[in-house]
């Protein structure tokens, strides 16, 4: 039986998707889609990073229950934070904290990014802070 659309598959794996797999999933940590990193919420870190410290400073969560994906994922607001480190010049979180993704894993939502904002759809991400 063919797979994909008519036996058409758009996307192909690569030889060492075990190991982009292993920095997507960070050992079980919170993680902020991809497409919501590089697409929507680097438009405004600092009131991104506002709400994050909000909530993290309001709730003693110890569960995150994310839309997508396994649910419920274990954290602590000190994770819930290190889960927007993408926003961050200075990651917060020392050594074994979610840090970004590796950049050829992502060079495709870039690539998406940059024709949304050629097109006038999206403007120009905002710097970390």
């Amino acid at each position: 039986r063919a797979l994909g659309w008519n036996g058409f598959i758009a996307w192909s794996w690569k030889p060492d998707w075990r190991d982009a797999f292993e920095a997507l999933r960070g050992g079980g940590s919170p993680l902020v889609p991809p497409i919501i990193q590089v697409a929507i919420l680097n438009r405004e870190p600092r009131r991104v990073l506002e709400f994050v410290r909000a909530v993290g400073a309001e709730f003693a969560f110890t569960q995150i229950v994310p839309c997508h994906f396994d649910a419920p994922v274990s954290a602590t607001p000190k994770e819930w934070s290190e889960a927007f480190n993408f926003l961050r010049a200075s990651p917060v979180g020392g050594p074994g904290a979610r840090g970004d993704l590796p950049a050829a894993d992502l060079a495709f939502l870039r690539a998406f990014e940059a024709g949304l904002v050629r097109a006038g759809t999206i403007r120009r991400a905002a710097p970390r802070v």
